[in-house]
């Protein structure tokens, strides 16, 4: 079930956004499939529930700097800004007791961690597909394939299945890969994000991910899966201009040499390369002042508690 009927090269033009097409919308969208369903119910429950509220204020994870227009382009709701939502540890390096992070479901590997701190600054390749994407081994293998040709240190975080299997053992590749890498089945993620060694993330662009990065100064290669996933895309490479972004083939496959490209633009000394780490480190110190005492998400966050507790909201 398609939440919208649309041609494919059709432009889209909606307040607070930049300039779309189909291909940048979340999959549910335009997508005609039957598992997309949950998603397209779940969105139209909680647009009636906010109908139904006569102030409705929503939270949202991310920052006015980021992302004021679209904050404020609805007229019947109030969003609030209250993000990034990253223990200040991560932040600022002051409290060093709020390093705790509840994405953290699964143990970590820790000796990772040495093995970053001993690369060369901003040399490391990290890659990391969330907690609940999944990716073929067809994909796996054009990754692998990609990272040897590049020759850079990186430190991939696979998953295991369900079931235990372990997918890096397919690798054809997996031998000579871990000649100048890391393949690890967990990590905390924004404790290696804040490494000086890592100086790029090829990731799903969840939008934790993504905000993690950026929050992190870290450059993005961005390869989208599905949902929400190519939006935080589209906006990672046209409108913060943070990252490149991947492009696939008819299959759907992006192919070795594409994420070669891709990863040689970030981390090369390319001007764009440049201009990424530039435009990366702006949006990182915008996203630490946002959490300042009197920043703007700050400031909001308190303003909320504020009206909630005098009970109007």
């Amino acid at each position: 079930m398609a939440m919208m009927e649309i041609s494919k090269d059709q432009i889209i033009e909606l307040p607070g956004l930049p300039l779309l097409n189909s291909s940048d919308f979340p999959s549910f969208v335009f997508d005609d499939v039957k598992s997309n369903d949950w998603a397209v119910e779940s969105i139209k429950n909680q647009i009636e529930i906010l109908n139904s509220e006569e102030n409705p204020r929503i939270l949202v994870n991310t920052f006015d700097a980021l992302e004021l227009n679209a904050l404020r382009v609805l007229k019947n709701v109030t969003m609030v800004g209250i993000g990034p939502s990253i223990p200040s540890s991560f932040l600022d390096e002051k409290d060093q007791k709020d390093n705790f992070f509840a994405a953290d479901m699964i143990e970590s590997e820790n000796n990772y961690i040495e093995w970053l701190d001993a690369r060369a600054n901003k040399s490391v390749i990290y890659i990391a597909f969330g907690s609940y994407a999944e990716i073929s081994s067809q994909w796996m293998e054009e990754i692998g394939q990609g990272l040897l040709k590049c020759g850079r240190p990186f430190l991939w975080v696979v998953r295991e299945t369900l079931s235990g299997e372990k997918p890096e053992e397919k690798l054809t590749c997996k031998d000579e890969l871990e000649k100048i890498g890391r393949i690890v089945h967990w990590c905390s993620q924004m404790e290696v994000l804040k490494r000086p060694t890592v100086g790029c993330f090829l990731t799903h662009c969840g939008w934790n991910s993504t905000l993690e990065s950026l929050a992190s100064g870290v450059p993005i290669v961005a390869c989208p899966i599905w949902n929400d996933q190519v939006c935080n895309a589209k906006l990672i490479q046209d409108v913060w201009k943070i990252g490149v972004r991947v492009n696939a083939n008819k299959e759907g496959i992006v192919k070795r040499d594409e994420f070669k490209r891709c990863i040689e633009i970030v981390l090369g000394g390319s001007e764009e390369g440049e201009e990424l780490r530039k435009n990366v480190k702006k949006w990182k110190d915008l996203a630490k002042e946002a959490m300042k005492e009197n920043g703007s998400s700050n400031v909001n966050l308190k303003a909320y508690v504020n009206e909630f507790l005098l009970g109007h909201c």
